[in-house]
């Protein structure tokens, strides 16, 4: 089923052709709303859960929206909540795609930027971020995602995901940082 939607996400996203040429730096310094596809695994959640608070205070003039499953309510701070939305079951279709409910309250937003911070390719996430008007497409390297993201952070392939992680928080700062005066 995954390597249908897959097909079907790469075919769509060729079709489509929105591809364009950012300027990174601007797009990072200038960001005012930031879309940010947290993992549907538990042990990834938990571990990108840690950090937010990093990405919160690198974007601090940016509003940051969290999709996420509804079941890690509990987990998130009251800030948090305030800006979430949560993925139920029921909002997606068997093919692991949103169904028209929750593409349209991603869609009714404009995002600057979007971090998907899924180790894997992920069907839901990877439509989700490809609807949006976006610049700024930003993931953690995987072959399958590349027709999607238009920054992509490459680690060696038995790296912790804690350490994955690391060195997208880095990439980021070095965006902000040399456009900050």
């Amino acid at each position: 089923m995954i390597k249908l939607t897959t097909s079907f996400l790469k075919i769509s996203s060729k079709w489509q052709g929105k591809n364009r040429v950012v300027d990174f730096i601007d797009a990072f310094s200038s960001a005012k709303s930031i879309l940010l596809l947290m993992p549907d695994n538990p042990e990834e959640f938990e571990i990108a859960h840690k950090f937010l608070k990093h990405i919160e205070r690198d974007f601090f003039r940016a509003r940051i929206l969290y999709l996420i499953r509804d079941s890690y309510l509990q987990q998130l701070n009251e800030k948090q909540r305030h800006g979430t939305i949560f993925v139920a079951k029921d909002d997606i279709n068997p093919f692991g795609l949103p169904k028209r409910k929750l593409k349209h309250k991603i869609m009714a937003t404009h995002y600057d930027i979007v971090i998907d911070l899924n180790q894997n390719f992920h069907p839901l996430s990877t439509y989700l971020c490809r609807k949006t008007d976006a610049a700024l497409k930003v993931c953690l390297e995987n072959q399958e995602r590349e027709p999607f993201y238009n920054f992509s952070v490459r680690t060696q392939i038995e790296t912790a995901l804690a350490e994955k992680y690391k060195k997208l928080l880095k990439y980021l700062r070095l965006f902000i940082k040399n456009n900050r005066h």
